[in-house]
């Protein structure tokens, strides 16, 4: 049991969506942010996307033209803009952030547009050992690889503000990414594994102050024998590679998770009012398979609330929570053993 618990982490991602920003929240929130598992490694990889969107919609990379260095931009690391490219520089020594020492660097290109402003524009985003140390128990994640980032239609995160008329800014991701985990905190215990990343972020303003809303989708479709070896299919994977601890796995956001302006104003509160992640795990090489599981499933279902001592579907601006459902499965694909339960947002 212990090799699938990952999935049950790796979905708590989703789970504790902030309401009280001025614009959704999407990084998530751990019960334990401090281990080198699947669950933070998809937690780190959203705080440096968050970190680029803040670079590329600051006034300093509007206005670059030429090399030059700002520290003023991110609370950690350095950015230094040549033209409309920049790099992340979080030095080869680290530096701290909180209860993580980030170091190495990012570096950021844009690959396609004039500014990442216009429609089809292409970010190129290179990791060169980016590693996310956490000091409590010097565990660490370092990444490596490249990432694509889209600008669909065009536009701006200040455009949803400042419009008039509907606008939406939809930006795809795409990502071959290399983890190495060190979950002894010893530095020589070493695990690499290879993550595949298709994500859609669709930011929608119609002209009015509560009118601002973000959904997040999965973008590829996978047939699960095509790279597992249990049948089924996907049709929004966000992800699939191989956990930390050797498992394959899939993750589908089959029905997009969408939060919603629920107050008066620009400041919310912003709710999640729908959406669903599942993790698929591969489970017919792992040593639970002896007991007869293939298959491990996890999902949390948004848009729930507590009704006594129940929890039902709401779907509006009530929305509180998630119903969480796990399942591991035999060959048959019935359930060996099964649960469900309620999580606060």
């Amino acid at each position: 049991m212990k090799k699938i618990v990952y999935c049950v982490l790796l979905g708590l991602a989703i789970a504790s969506a902030s309401c009280t920003k001025k614009t959704p929240e999407t990084t998530p929130v751990y019960p334990d942010g401090s281990k080198a598992d699947d669950a933070n490694a998809r937690n780190e990889m959203d705080k440096v996307y968050s970190d680029i969107e803040t670079v590329f919609n600051s006034q300093d990379y509007k206005d670059a033209s030429a090399q030059r260095t700002s520290g003023a931009i991110l609370p950690c690391g350095k950015v230094t803009f040549n033209t409309k490219n920049f790099t992340i520089d979080y030095s080869q020594t680290g530096v701290n952030c909180g209860s993580r020492v980030l170091s190495g660097s990012i570096d950021v290109t844009l690959v396609s547009g004039t500014t990442f402003a216009d429609a089809g524009a292409k970010l190129k985003i290179v990791y060169n050992d980016y590693k996310v140390l956490y000091n409590v128990n010097k565990q660490s994640i370092t990444y490596n690889g490249t990432a694509y980032v889209t600008n669909v239609d065009g536009g701006t995160f200040l455009d949803l503000f400042t419009a008039t008329t509907t606008v939406t800014v939809t930006h795809k991701v795409r990502g071959q990414l290399e983890l190495t985990f060190d979950s002894t905190g010893t530095g020589n215990a070493n695990v690499i594994r290879e993550w595949n990343v298709f994500r859609k972020k669709t930011y929608t303003g119609n002209g009015t102050a509560t009118g601002i809303s973000l959904k997040v989708e999965g973008d590829t479709a996978i047939d699960t024998q095509t790279y597992l070896s249990i049948p089924g299919a996907f049709a929004e994977a966000s992800e699939y590679g191989i956990s930390r601890d050797g498992d394959k796995f899939v993750c589908d956001l089959s029905t997009p998770f969408i939060w919603s302006n629920c107050g008066a104003s620009y400041g919310g509160p912003y709710v999640l009012k729908q959406g669903k992640v599942e993790y698929t795990v591969d489970l017919t090489t792992n040593p639970i398979h002896l007991l007869g599981v293939t298959k491990g499933t996890w999902s949390a279902t948004a848009g729930y609330r507590l009704d006594g001592a129940n929890f039902v579907f709401d779907g509006t601006c009530s929305s509180s929570g998630y119903r969480l459902d796990l399942a591991f499965k035999n060959s048959g694909g019935t359930s060996v053993y099964s649960t469900a339960s309620y999580q606060a947002y």
